[in-house]
């Protein structure tokens, strides 16, 4: 009955000593993750083209290339008795564009297209922008637009200047769902300093009515200058 009564002692006394915390808690990772994505795509088109348009087209230019429009004191001041209304204001537009290469295809039918455009300076093996190769353009070509407008008097002024190096536009307006797609190559190389500046100054009214009720902003001045520009158009069924 003793050893009985000892080993029942000791049970409740682990029964009522305290639980023992983690006081130190260590995490180790060790991950090696290998992943394998495998993606399967598969396409079938049958078309019967109408038509087809081929194009190669290559163009190199090279040397200084500059527009400039001007458009200075313009007055529109003979006025009736009771004052000029907005029918009677002139529209002033001025523009000037500096192109260096530029092609565009338009076609209702299937296109395909190769295209190459290189601007640039001057070959300085041939002392020459204008003879010999392109392989080594060593110098800039210049391409500057500058459109100005001053002095405008009741009227409203549009000025642009455009100065691009190389574009290239491509349209389809097709006439059957077989002929909506286009297969091209376009390669456009410009070594080129390009500028294109707007410039509208004094532009006054006097002796107007009804100026809140213009149908275009009474100035408007933009400039652009893009080295090389792409734009294709494919336009559904028509």
């Amino acid at each position: 009955m003793k050893l009985k009564l000892v080993s029942i002692s000791l049970f409740a006394l682990a029964a009522a000593s305290p639980a023992v915390a983690f006081d130190t808690v260590t995490w180790n990772w060790n991950a090696d993750v290998v992943s394998t994505v495998t993606t399967t795509s598969v396409s079938d088109i049958a078309i019967s083209p109408t038509g087809l348009e081929q194009v190669e087209s290559e163009q190199s230019a090279l040397g200084d290339f500059t527009a400039t429009s001007s458009s200075t004191a313009i007055s529109n001041d003979i006025v009736s008795l009771g004052g000029m209304t907005t029918d009677d204001i002139i529209e002033v537009e001025t523009s000037a564009s500096a192109l260096g290469n530029s092609a565009s295809f338009e076609a209702d039918v299937s296109m395909q297209l190769d295209a190459s455009q290189v601007f640039g300076g001057a070959d300085a093996s041939l002392l020459s922008g204008l003879t010999g190769g392109i392989a080594d353009v060593s110098l800039p070509g210049l391409l500057v637009a500058t459109a100005t407008t001053t002095g405008v008097i009741n009227g409203t002024v549009d000025s642009d200047a455009t100065a691009v190096a190389n574009n290239l536009t491509a349209n389809i307006a097709t006439t059957s769902g077989s002929d909506g797609f286009l297969i091209g190559n376009n390669i456009q190389s410009a070594y080129a300093v390009t500028t294109a500046t707007s410039t509208v100054d004094a532009v006054a009214f006097a002796d107007v009515v009804g100026l809140r009720t213009l149908g275009s902003p009474a100035v408007s001045s933009l400039s652009t200058a893009v080295g090389n520009n792409l734009s294709v158009s494919i336009d559904g069924i028509n």
